[in-house]
């Protein structure tokens, strides 16, 4: 609560901080569908059918979600060849048949910039109590089951060089500190990661860029002497993104998008004792298209839709089928852009 109260103060009195510049705010408001909101394996549906407290107090495995987003941008200096901007975003979102998923995530980034797409950026994120699903607590017994929360804090600096008129290239590093809530603390991750992505505007058509990802999840729950686990949840994974925007040239809509993720992890566990985790990694895929169409001066609408495909590979068949899921999501935004300038 402290923390998001923070967050909005920086976006809504920012502007009273730094007055000689207007203020861009962005509105959205979303609405959408999400067809397996705990991620369920087929086998988890086969067991929620005979074992309704995996479902925790939900009745479905799908939800309507509700969505409200504000950004805020300023300009708190420029001169002739530089500029220092803030931004910030805030959002909170509600899964109307889930219970348990309802959470709020925002940030802030300082950029200073010094050409067209050339400039450093600094970035933190927040992401409050994200619920999975339920678990069994396992430190109480082999029946009793919880809700499992993370939360984010996610920090990066970011440097984009351009190189001519058609391309530019962006590379950051970033620290994520994913806790989780009582009783699961014992997956706790510190994950360090490195991101390169190369962009590239064509003529007569948009844009498109290629990026990739590394990183390192660590977790200290098998160290002494604060050990509630003898198992390493420890990973490394690697992610590529491609995503493509064609804004030239179309004849309803202003904007379209298709972008591809596929995310590779691997787990270091070999302990024979932790069969959910020894030797496990998996393949996590989506696929994402949307539209954007300006319907008003200030206002543009966005449809969206993702296709999400993990496929899990372990020694044991019955962890494969476990982790494997499918999902299927899709929006609609509303967005309401205004410049705002006390002078």
């Amino acid at each position: 609560m402290i923390i998001r109260n923070k967050i909005l103060k920086l976006l809504l009195l920012g502007n009273l901080l730094f007055g000689a510049t207007p203020t861009e705010y962005v509105f959205s408001l979303s609405t959408g569908y999400d067809n397996n909101v705990m991620r369920f394996s087929e086998k988890d549906y086969s067991e929620a059918l005979v074992n309704p407290n995996i479902l925790g107090n939900n009745t479905t495995y799908d939800s309507y979600i509700l969505k409200f987003s504000l950004r805020g941008k300023k300009t708190i200096y420029k001169n002739k060849n530089n500029e220092i901007i803030f931004k910030g975003n805030f959002s909170i979102s509600d899964y109307r048949n889930n219970k348990n998923k309802k959470y709020w995530n925002g940030g802030g980034d300082l950029e200073f910039k010094w050409g067209s797409y050339k400039n450093i950026r600094y970035s933190i994120r927040h992401l409050n109590s994200y619920y999975l699903r339920h678990y069994i607590n396992k430190d109480i017994g082999n029946s009793t089951y919880e809700p499992c929360l993370f939360t984010d804090r996610n920090q990066s600096l970011l440097i984009s060089q351009k190189f001519s008129k058609q391309t530019w290239l962006n590379f950051s590093l970033g620290y994520i500190q994913r806790y989780y809530d009582k009783p699961f603390t014992e997956f706790d991750l510190d994950i360090f990661y490195l991101r390169g992505k190369q962009n590239f505007r064509l003529k007569k058509f948009g844009k498109i860029s290629i990026q990739y990802e590394s990183g390192r999840a660590s977790s200290k729950s098998n160290e002494i002497p604060l050990r509630p686990s003898s198992f390493d949840r420890s990973y490394s994974y690697s992610e590529l993104y491609t995503p493509m925007v064609i804004n030239k040239n179309l004849i309803i809509v202003d904007e379209l998008g298709l972008s591809y993720k596929l995310e590779n992890r691997k787990y270091d566990a070999e302990n024979l004792n932790d069969p959910l985790h020894s030797g496990r990694s998996h393949q996590d895929s989506k696929y994402d298209i949307w539209i954007k169409k300006q319907i008003l001066e200030d206002m543009k609408i966005k449809l969206s839709f993702r296709i999400r495909d993990r496929s899990t590979d372990s020694s044991y068949n019955w962890v494969s089928d476990l982790k494997s899921f499918n999902q299927l999501q899709t929006w609609i935004s509303i967005e309401w852009k205004i410049d705002y300038d006390k002078y």
